[in-house]
């Protein structure tokens, strides 16, 4: 019997990033900012008490898309408390560029004991609003297409894989993650 070639369904894997890029911004509402290029108010709104020389040099900011770098997002994604807390996903904004963003996703704490806990690095394009995968637990540089067997014993389609359980991931946040920093409320009287 022939085996068929696996082919990509780039349709289908185009349709996947998107659907992660609007998961990501319901997640991280900050994400915004690159599109409707609000870096200098999203900036204020994390700064819990900016002075006014922070506040100039927010708005004199070169490259204002810099200012959410170091951001953090963190969800509580399970009610069981164990002694280190619960599990948590925490989402990071690593480096910020004017077209793209990436974002480091991971859960914690570590259970290094049984399993190895999620982690990925995403790479967020604005411009195209589409976020891929583009590491997950270390393996970097992955591949559309794996022949099969290979070295690394990766399945053929393993870049749609990652990219659908990074989807998988998100929306489980969605539906039942808490977020663990509580808005700021401000009453206007």
């Amino acid at each position: 019997m022939a085996r068929r070639n696996y082919s990509i369904d780039l349709i289908k894997q185009m349709a996947e990033c998107d659907a992660n890029y609007i998961r990501l911004l319901k997640l991280v509402p900050q994400l915004q900012a690159y599109r409707d290029r609000s870096f200098v108010d999203i900036a204020l709104l994390e700064n819990s008490d900016p002075t006014n020389e922070i506040i100039e040099q927010i708005q004199n900011c070169a490259e204002p898309e810099k200012l959410l770098e170091g951001l953090s997002t963190e969800f509580s994604i399970s009610d069981q408390q164990s002694e280190k807390g619960g599990v948590t996903v925490e989402i990071t904004i690593v480096e910020a560029f004017k077209y793209t963003t990436t974002l480091e996703i991971k859960q914690k704490p570590q259970f290094k004991e049984w399993m190895t806990n999620p982690s990925m690095l995403v790479r967020v394009y604005h411009d195209a609003s589409t976020a891929e995968v583009v590491s997950y637990q270390g393996h970097k540089n992955l591949q559309a297409r794996y022949e099969q067997p290979n070295a690394k014993m990766y399945h053929r389609d393993e870049k749609m894989q990652v990219n659908q359980f990074l989807g998988e991931w998100l929306t489980y946040c969605l539906k039942v993650g808490k977020s663990i920093k509580a808005p700021d409320i401000t009453l206007n009287v």
